[in-house]
């Protein structure tokens, strides 16, 4: 909901309940006047002693008819009905003056009034029987009603469309978690999808010379020939796999969101440069990395992807030649790392652009791949992911540095030892 329409919804139940309160106060008002009229009629009936003592029959009719009719003036009462006690200790009506004269039929039914005794020194006079005008209470207590359904609907409206907004956004937060894990994985198939282009050029020599071989041995049928020509296929075999092992690119592409575990950041680093070697040119790489971190919860291949697109960007930025520096510490409760290349630098303008999806100015690579400008942006959202932070400092002419803080969650036993992979790149 915008913030228009909350603030109309605010101002509107704010009216209405102000409103409410003033007929609340309202009513309590109307009741008051309404006993203080009550009062008013006891005392001119009662202490006027214009009823006389109860032995004394004696009545002042006129009296009683003018207090009567002033007493009626007031808007809270309708009518009443007097009576005195007599010497035979009963109750008679004495106003008005027709009523003992009245059929029963005709007669008001006086238990439907309400009854007030009328006193002077402690003495029972008789009673007045008023009947109350009821317009005023009730029209207001219709008016509190009628409030009350409009303030209970408004709120329930604003409760409704609430709830509805939230289903929406929670909906829509749903969608898009779905959608930027799809994202990662389609990043990561788009890289891989790079990298595979590359492999051929290792995998083309060998499985070259595997045909040829082949070839040799068809022609050639002397014992000592067809060893050595099994042996060098054997070789070129071996080389073909162990390029596969190296690259582990099937591990990759093939992640799960849900394997999360305690890995080796320095690890991390060393397989994503074997992951990303083919872009490597003559580049030098320089690591200084801090011995015995701390191990780090994750998704191991997020990590990858991360430090692949970072060291990928680099290499591509240099053009097959420079320095690569990558550098590792723990610093209160997190892991730091630095990847820093020599490259051509980020213009300032453009400092604040690198993680905005689809953003990028690379050309084409060393293989004559163009960059999709989303691998930052995909980096970025895993570190958030992780509570960590990402920052970038360059200049056009000085390099590129990226900075990026992972903080370590404790665990309480932690493994002795790391698996690292037999394969991954220690240059």
């Amino acid at each position: 909901m915008d913030k228009k329409n909350t603030l109309l919804y605010g101002l509107t139940i704010a009216i209405l309940g102000f409103g409410l309160f003033v007929l609340f106060f309202l009513e309590r008002r109307v009741v008051s006047d309404r006993r203080a009229a009550m009062d008013n009629a006891q005392d001119l009936l009662g202490k006027n002693r214009i009823l006389k003592a109860p032995d004394d029959i004696r009545i002042s009719f006129s009296t009683i008819e003018s207090l009567a009719r002033s007493i009626k003036k007031n808007p809270f009462i309708r009518d009443i009905v007097v009576s005195k006690i007599l010497p035979d200790r009963k109750e008679h009506v004495i106003y008005p003056f027709f009523y003992n004269s009245q059929g029963k039929d005709e007669r008001r039914d006086l238990s439907r009034l309400k009854r007030e005794p009328l006193t002077d020194n402690g003495d029972l006079l008789g009673y007045v029987y008023i009947e109350l005008n009821n317009r005023i209470i009730t029209g207001v207590r219709a008016a509190i009603a009628f409030f009350a359904v409009l303030l209970l609907l408004t709120l329930v409206s604003y409760y409704i469309r609430v709830h509805t907004q939230e289903r929406v956004i929670s909906a829509t937060t749903v969608e898009l978690e779905e959608k930027r894990k799809e994202l990662i994985r389609l990043e990561r198939l788009a890289l891989a999808g790079q990298l595979t282009a590359n492999i051929l050029h290792d995998i083309k020599k060998p499985v070259l010379n595997i045909k040829q071989e082949a070839q040799d041995l068809t022609h050639n049928l002397k014992e000592e020939t067809l060893s050595l020509a099994a042996r060098n296929i054997q070789e070129q075999v071996d080389l073909f796999f162990n390029i596969l092992r190296d690259l582990g690119l099937e591990r990759f592409v093939k992640a799960r969101e849900q394997d999360e575990e305690y890995v080796d950041i320095n690890e991390m680093l060393d397989r994503s440069c074997s992951l990303v070697r083919y872009e490597r040119g003559s580049i030098e790489m320089k690591k200084e990395y801090e011995k015995n971190l701390p191990p780090l919860l994750a998704h191991p291949y997020k990590i990858i992807q991360i430090f692949s697109n970072l060291i990928l960007n680099a290499y591509q930025a240099m053009a097959g030649k420079g320095i690569l520096r990558l550098k590792t510490r723990s610093q209160k409760g997190e892991i730091l790392i630095e990847i820093t290349d020599t490259g051509p630098g980020i213009p300032a303008e453009d400092l604040s652009k690198i993680f905005t999806p689809f953003f990028t100015k690379r050309g084409e690579s060393i293989s004559g791949e163009e960059g999709t400008g989303l691998g930052l942006y995909i980096s970025k959202n895993i570190v958030d992911e992780l509570n960590g932070t990402i920052l970038v400092e360059s200049a056009p002419g000085q390099g590129t540095t990226f900075r990026i803080a992972l903080p370590v969650r404790e665990k309480k036993s932690l493994p002795m030892n790391i698996p690292v992979d037999p394969g991954k790149d220690r240059s």
